[in-house]
């Protein structure tokens, strides 16, 4: 399984922002590959940089270490964090098919992934419902 609590290092998909390096400073992007003293960022203009991870601040490995650290609860966010109308539920994703997932939105092909994966999920529902009311 996907260790995200565990993870203490820049992780392939990770959210960052480029420190101090000249003609880049501020600029985000994503991590798309980690190297024993680099990691590979592709750069939100598209620039495909190596930097030395101290030239980054990464957003993702902040909220993992975030989480880790919260008080232990079974699951969800911590109560009071969020007033939505969305409800907050755990999912258990095969280890190759989030892999994939994750590829896919490194690769900039998936950029919004709450809106993506509900899109899937009610067109699929919407299938199995429309096979349902045919059958009865």
């Amino acid at each position: 399984m996907f260790d995200v609590f565990g993870s203490g290092t820049n992780v392939i998909g990770d959210k960052i922002r480029i420190k101090n390096l000249p003609g880049l400073k501020g600029e985000r992007g994503v991590i798309e590959a980690v190297r024993e003293n680099k990691v590979v960022v592709r750069t939100e203009s598209g620039k495909h940089v190596n930097l030395d991870p101290r030239e980054i601040t990464n957003f993702s490995l902040a909220a993992r270490k975030a989480w880790k650290s919260m008080p232990k609860r079974k699951v969800g966010r911590p109560r009071g964090s969020s007033v939505s109308n969305r409800i907050s539920v755990t999912l258990r994703i095969d280890d190759d098919l989030w892999r994939d997932f994750r590829q896919a939105e490194s690769a900039g092909l998936i950029s919004r992934r709450t809106e993506i994966l509900n899109e899937w999920i009610r067109e699929k529902l919407g299938q199995i419902l429309h096979s349902k009311r045919r059958a009865s």
